[in-house]
């Protein structure tokens, strides 16, 4: 394990003493946190071989090796001066906080290829298709096409990605990739590099906020850092507000964090060459259960990650010529939502059902459950509208998808939807059963005149394909604990096409 400049030099005063006395502190006494993957560990740091939080440096300087006493520091390698050590401006300090090498040079058609965590920069030869694999290509209409790129380099900052090529940025994960990244990696369990609100942070667990003096903003009405600053997440020092209601309440047993699978049917009328597609709106959400009084929970939602997956009627494999895909800062601007539920019984089989929820995404409006949302012909008017909002923060209007396959570009939207959750409390754990969606979207703009063509989009006749799950988690899980627990195979909350396809508990 390579240490920096600070170990080093603790190390050799340490050194100097004549004798030690005791027994070394582990790293576990030491205070370092535990860790299974280097996304658990938060911007700066990574997971080292002994499973805690580390970090080598806090700049690429910091990964230059020194001449000390006639040795290199890191290779060992006899020197006078610094300039005689080989390692010296050979590696990046990676957003992890970690030494490497860059490594962007191999040429990959897999991610395997790259080795274990890392991404290859595909693209496919006919269809121009972003991959990671030969699979990712829409074979479907091109038979003999192929994934063929470069691995993603390790990198601090965009400017470590210069070198590599073009429209390749340095992404939450630490390596230098093309845009449609998302599709290899749920953004939602990477730890936010910075914050200007609250919301951005829950993505660690509910006790973490931004650090910074907040302010309301008096057009969008959310709190910000102060003076459009910006700052990191930090753990709040206090107990996680769960409420003080009555204990003899049935709501009471339900107070604490737990993981949903909100999963939304939809089907997109007037697509230009694909015409009509059926997708999933597959989503994971932090949900806190507070209970304050009588019986009622109140319930904060954080969505942690949206996965877009195309489906047919017939529920056989799909041949995915065109696909959607969210963007890592259209995740991140989303805000915290609030709902309530009345909670009369706890036995099982007894009804849940929540008050409404209401989102509108990428404008701001006066009345924002009437008011129409603003459209493309407002947009071509007046670019300046003031409705409209960069929501993501991307330079763009309002909030950005990406479009890949056989239709490639960015698409620009608005958005308002609705839901009510309506089921059963199957046990104190788990809660499931239908939702009552109501959903607008509307192009705004596109960077391709083929993607601003006018759509529609209504939810699928088919009522048990848009559900959701709801399943007690430690109260101190993240975004990150969530995905990882989706994605197992025999995962409660595992995505399905329907509500029934996952046993009940």
């Amino acid at each position: 394990m390579r240490l920096n400049f600070l170990l080093f030099f603790m190390a050799g005063a340490l050194a100097a003493c004549t004798t030690t006395q005791g027994t070394p502190a582990s790293e576990a006494e030491l205070g370092y946190r535990a860790c299974e993957v280097t996304f658990d560990c938060g911007t700066g740091r990574y997971c080292n071989d002994s499973g805690f939080c580390w970090s080598d440096c806090r700049t690429s300087a910091d990964c230059d090796e020194f001449c000390n006493e006639g040795t290199c520091s890191l290779t060992e390698a006899s020197c006078q001066e610094n300039e005689d050590c080989p390692q010296i401006g050979t590696q990046v300090c990676t957003r992890f906080g970690q030494c490497l090498e860059p490594d962007g040079s191999r040429s990959c058609d897999s991610h395997e290829d790259c080795g274990e965590n890392r991404f290859c920069n595909g693209t496919c030869t006919e269809s121009g298709s972003s991959c990671g694999s030969n699979d990712d290509c829409p074979v479907a209409l091109y038979p003999t096409d192929k994934c063929a790129g470069t691995c993603g380099a390790h990198c601090g900052s965009d400017n470590d990605c210069l070198d590599f090529g073009e429209e390749l940025s340095c992404t939450p994960v630490g390596q230098c990739l093309q845009p449609g990244w998302e599709q290899w990696i749920s953004p939602g369990q990477l730890p936010p590099v910075e914050c200007d609100r609250d919301s951005q942070c829950k993505v660690l667990g509910w006790q973490y906020n931004c650090d910074c003096e907040k302010e309301m903003d008096p057009r969008l009405k959310l709190w910000m850092c102060k003076n459009s600053g910006k700052s990191v997440c930090v753990p709040d020092s206090d107990d996680l507000d769960l409420g003080d209601g009555p204990a003899d309440s049935p709501a009471h047993d339900f107070r604490g964090v737990w993981g949903m699978r909100y999963v939304a049917a939809v089907v997109t009328l007037n697509l230009p060459l694909v015409n009509q597609m059926n997708t999933y709106s597959s989503n994971m959400i932090l949900v806190k259960f507070r209970h304050g009084e009588g019986d009622r929970l109140d319930m904060q939602i954080k969505i942690c990650a949206i996965d877009l997956i195309n489906f047919k009627d017939d529920d056989l494999p799909v041949d995915n010529l065109a696909w959607m895909l969210i963007p890592h800062t259209y995740l991140r601007s989303l805000p915290i939502l609030d709902l309530w539920v009345d909670v009369k019984s706890a036995a099982a089989g007894a009804t849940f059902e929540t008050s409404q929820l209401l989102e509108v995404r990428g404008c701001v409006l006066e009345n924002p459950a009437t008011d129409p949302l603003p459209t493309k012909d407002d947009f071509e008017d007046n670019p300046d509208d003031p409705r409209f909002w960069d929501q993501d923060g991307d330079g763009n209007v309002s909030m950005t998808t990406l479009m890949d396959g056989v239709l490639r570009g960015k698409v620009y939207n608005v958005q308002r939807w609705t839901a009510i959750y309506n089921g059963e409390i199957l046990d104190a754990d788990h809660i499931r059963g239908l939702a009552t969606v109501e959903n607008e979207q509307i192009v705004v703009s596109a960077n391709s005149e083929s993607l601003k063509q006018e759509t529609a989009t209504i939810v699928h006749e088919e009522a048990d394909r848009t559900f959701f799950r709801l399943m007690r988690m430690d109260d101190d899980a993240s975004c990150a604990d969530l995905i990882r627990e989706g994605a197992k195979d025999n995962s409660w909350l595992r995505h399905s096409p329907h509500l029934m396809d996952v046993d009940d508990p």
